[in-house]
């Protein structure tokens, strides 16, 4: 029920009244934007990146416009967030797999009074939580247990995989710096460097799809994905899987099967670009996987690939991502290593982020109007 809830919720605004997309857009144009904060601050990139996708996952769900000046909620979740990658590591506690949602913490801004004044004086921003605390309020479902669900389902939304995807993302063009060039280009022909891109761009910017794809298959966020059990008795391969047992999805042999996924360690969006010929050939799926599977499956998968896309489509429109400096003023090569966790992320890493040129600069300095 929660993820239909949370799917439903949703949909229906960016679909009705296209609130992602204004939203996102709002994002990139108020005083303390991403985008020229990367060039101000690019030590606090990894803040930055993770301001934005808190913004835009805590408006949906719950209302809340995130502070410019750091936000207590976005700590808050942030610090669940830790205790989820710890707690979802098989075997870190006695119990076979602690209940993750008891992390989200209850005074979350839409499961407190807040949320609630501001209904009752009619200054809610429309959202998930607002929007499905009015039906429990009319009667609309009798569950005494929903108003828990709503809360469930708000506070785990935060647990997406945007930061981690565009996290990587950074690391992969301090890498390839190739793949930086070429997905340049490609906006370059289309925008020409006179304006910043927007979802209708999208058709002709298949590079940029290409890199989200990989970043997602490349090291994705739930490297072992979220532990099951098993409803009756199984079989798999002459081996005997008793009811009750606990099994884990393992997402990163999935998608680095050599057989499905060419040379799957190496980072190539190329893999992606004639999915006719890999549909002949069997081989570079999609990597839907990283989102999950079966019921458990993400529900914000289209949301969370939207950000991922915008974001990049966006930075590397008007920023060159280039190795940090050391004091010998030699180029600091990153390590490719990332943190051993149910939420798998690089561990921090320095780069510098660079306006392409003055008409770049200008582009940047042009999202505060």
């Amino acid at each position: 029920m929660g993820l239909a809830l949370f799917v439903n919720a949703v949909w229906e605004q960016v679909e009705t009244t296209s609130l992602f997309h204004r939203h996102f857009r709002r994002l990139l144009t108020r005083p303390y934007t991403t985008l020229r904060n990367l060039a101000n601050t690019p030590d606090d990139f990894a803040h930055h990146l993770r301001r934005t996708a808190a913004a835009i996952i805590m408006r949906i769900s719950y209302g809340h416009e995130v502070s410019d000046q750091g936000d207590i909620y976005v700590t808050l979740a942030d610090e669940a967030m830790q205790g989820l990658g710890m707690a979802g590591i098989f075997g870190s506690f006695l119990v076979d797999y602690l209940p993750f949602l008891k992390y989200v913490p209850a005074y979350m801004p839409g499961a407190n009074f807040k949320l609630r004044e501001r209904m009752a004086n009619g200054t809610a921003i429309p959202c998930f939580a607002q929007k499905e605390l009015e039906k429990l309020q009319k009667g609309a479902n009798p569950d005494p247990d929903y108003e828990t669900t709503i809360k469930n389902v708000a506070g785990i939304s935060y647990a997406g995989q945007t930061v981690s995807t565009l996290l990587s993302f950074v690391l992969a063009m301090l890498v390839h710096p190739e793949v930086l060039k070429r997905a340049q280009k490609e906006l370059d022909d289309v925008l020409a460097m006179e304006r910043l891109p927007t979802f209708a761009d999208r058709s002709d910017l298949p590079y940029i799809d290409c890199i989200v794809w990989e970043c997602l298959r490349w090291n994705p966020v739930l490297p072992m994905g979220v532990a099951r059990l098993v409803s009756s008795d199984d079989e798999y391969n002459g081996y005997f899987i008793p009811n009750g047992t606990s099994v884990l999805p393992n997402v990163w042999a999935i998608l680095h099967d050599a057989n499905v996924y060419p040379d799957p360690l190496i980072f190539s969006p190329e893999r992606f670009l004639d999915q006719a010929r890999n549909e002949d050939l069997g081989i570079n799926k999609l990597p839907w996987p990283a989102f999950g599977f079966g019921r458990r499956i993400c529900p914000g998968r289209w949301l969370a690939y939207e950000s991922v896309w915008f974001s990049i489509a966006c930075i590397l429109s008007v920023y060159s991502i280039e190795r940090a400096i050391d004091e010998n003023g030699l180029e600091i090569v990153p390590e490719v290593v990332y943190t051993a966790s149910l939420l798998s992320r690089p561990k921090p890493f320095k780069c510098r982020f660079i306006p392409r040129s003055e008409r770049a600069d200008q582009l940047i300095k042009g999202t505060a109007s």
